[in-house]
């Protein structure tokens, strides 16, 4: 187990071009990111132990968090075993899943070469050992959200991970283009603890959110007195 870890590097981003297959596609990593944040997991298809329940874990936390697949992100796999063939990460994401349902139709299961595996692997600060004796992968179960443009911007502990800790990732990550304004004030409260791999409320940050909901709420009644004063009749 030494040196299995998951620590994405800094500013680190995916590489791009690389070229990786879906249920029936071969396209670069570019365009399975789409216009939104993405939810990323690296599994091993034929994994009869731990794997399928980050998946799961990982997927009942998008369908709690409020947000809407497509619209708002996507979720995305990628095997860490070159051997798994379609079949296998066909029935992991059944299993896993479901078949049908909007979540299923934006969940894109890949797989690509050894040296494609150990790139992207790299790019996420995701260390993992192979057990050739048993076929078996060393791994840490995590969650990485990436930006559309392939930022790396969190890294979750899977079997930590919640609703609205994920929520919050993705509102981080979608810079303004996903969650409500309340979601934004609670990014403001909620600092990412990278030890614990969830957000955390920060004392200093719930000061800052509330006295930013403070100037909100007076700015609102000048507002409304001045309106008043405006349309007033006068005697």
């Amino acid at each position: 187990m030494a040196g299995v870890e998951a620590v994405p590097p800094p500013n680190g981003s995916l590489p791009l071009s690389l070229l990786v297959q879906g249920e029936k596609d071969i396209k670069p990593l570019r365009e399975w990111l789409g216009a939104t944040p993405s939810v990323w997991v690296l599994a091993d298809y034929t994994c009869k132990s731990l794997c399928g329940s980050t998946i799961s874990i990982v997927a009942e936390a998008l369908k709690n968090s409020g947000l809407k697949p497509g619209a708002d992100f996507r979720f995305v796999v990628v095997g860490l075993d070159p051997k798994d063939s379609v079949a296998d990460a066909l029935t992991m994401k059944h299993e896993q899943i479901g078949s049908d349902g909007e979540l299923v139709r934006n969940s894109h299961f890949l797989r690509t070469n050894a040296a494609a595996i150990r790139e992207l692997t790299n790019a996420f600060g995701f260390h993992f050992r192979y057990d050739s004796e048993h076929d078996q992968f060393a791994h840490p179960l995590a969650a990485f959200v990436v930006t559309p443009d392939g930022r790396v911007v969190r890294g979750l502990s899977a079997l930590a991970l919640d609703a609205a800790s994920l929520r919050l990732a993705l509102v981080d990550a979608g810079r303004g283009q996903v969650g409500s304004v309340a979601d934004h004030i609670g990014l403001i409260c909620y600092g990412f603890d990278p030890v614990s791999g969830t957000y955390t409320l920060a004392v200093g940050r719930l000061l800052a959110g509330t006295a930013l909901m403070t100037i909100i709420g007076l700015a609102a009644l000048i507002l409304v007195l001045l309106r008043r004063e405006h349309v007033a009749p006068s005697r």
